[in-house]
């Protein structure tokens, strides 16, 4: 069968599936990634596998696996790509809320911009973080920021969700150095920096007229702050109305947020762009700026915050923390499978 032909069946499946059938996206991803599969012909893998430029045994291996074996190793591939970064994101957004530092990072980002500038601003810091960390850890990283402002503003809520998105999907998709713009970059034989110089001015730019249209969106809809499984909204009116004193100092609060952006910015900005750096320095980064590794220290800082301020309540500890990986679960379920759809639909 013709590859349009696949398109258009596996993109049926999984938009009838979940918007008229209401059946859950990881059944929906992994039903249209089996069909698919089952659907691709041994020659067509083997141009595939040619174009990947594979070994010879690995194009035999590739051909010989059945439709779900091929699901199966491009679910765990992608699962071991994001899984633990996004776990080790929703320890530190859960600690964020559960010691009130993200209250406190929203009052000095309100304070400092105003408050009708929260929307632009929450934009802006997703795309400074989607460039050297992946979509989901950052949606998972910024998200209760914006339910801490929520309790404020309900109206304007979904509008600095969509800041969010808007500014992490496009750094993502066109500023170095996260891999999709290296790999174009590489590709077209056009350098790191002018592939990040561009990639940002058009970035920023598709942001800010998604940020304009969101804004004259959320004035015609009503899309209210809801409770999660993580936290209620009882509980985030409770920390805006906690005295300055209550609250985490506002370096500790920022601190694990802006110290894996250092960290792996860093090491990307010294291996795709400066040259002739000092070992010592680059050795640093190179190990330290590693995303799980910069993201897991990032945890431990959080985690000790959020031991200090429940003043070593084992029990309630365990609790927030077992919360936090549950919450995790469900979005790597569902990035796994988009992930071998979305390798169906490349082999």
């Amino acid at each position: 069968m013709g590859p349009l032909f696949l398109l258009l069946l596996g993109m049926t499946i999984v938009v009838g599936g979940i918007l008229l059938f209401k059946i859950h996206p990881v059944i929906v991803l992994l039903a249209a990634a089996l069909v698919v599969s089952g659907l691709t012909s041994s020659s067509v893998l083997e141009i595939y596998g040619k174009e990947k430029k594979l070994s010879e045994k690995e194009v035999i291996t590739l051909v010989k696996q059945s439709a779900g074996e091929r699901v199966a190793v491009a679910f765990g591939s992608t699962c071991g790509k994001i899984g633990l970064l996004i776990i080790l994101a929703s320890i530190i957004g859960k600690s964020l809320l559960e010691t009130g530092a993200a209250e406190k990072i929203v009052r000095a980002t309100i304070s400092l911009t105003g408050a009708k500038q929260v929307p632009a601003s929450m934009m802006a810091s997703s795309f400074v973080l989607a460039g050297p960390v992946f979509f989901d850890t950052v949606f998972y990283l910024m998200v209760p920021l914006a339910r801490a402002m929520g309790v404020r503003s309900q109206k304007s809520y979904p509008l600095y969700i969509m800041g969010i998105v808007a500014g992490g999907t496009m750094a993502h998709s066109l500023v170095p150095p996260t891999p999709g713009p290296l790999f174009v970059a590489a590709e077209l034989g056009v350098s790191f920096g002018l592939m990040a110089i561009m990639g940002g001015i058009v970035g920023l730019t598709c942001a800010t007229s998604g940020l304009i249209y969101a804004s004259w969106l959320n004035k015609r809809q009503d899309i209210p702050l809801r409770n999660t499984t993580e936290t209620s909204i009882e509980d985030l009116q409770k920390w805006s109305t906690k005295e300055p004193t209550q609250l985490p100092g506002i370096w500790i609060s920022v601190l694990p947020i802006a110290l894996p952006v250092f960290l792996i910015t860093g090491d990307a900005f010294l291996s795709s762009i400066v040259k002739d750096v000092p070992i010592e320095i680059a050795k640093f980064f190179d190990v330290l700026g590693n995303p799980i590794i910069a993201l897991s220290m990032s945890a431990m800082i959080s985690l000790v915050l959020l031991y200090r301020f429940l003043k070593g309540e084992q029990k309630i500890f365990g609790q927030s923390l077992q919360e936090a990986i549950y919450s995790s679960g469900i979005i790597i379920l569902i990035t796994a499978s988009g992930g071998a759809f979305g390798t169906m639909l490349q082999q």
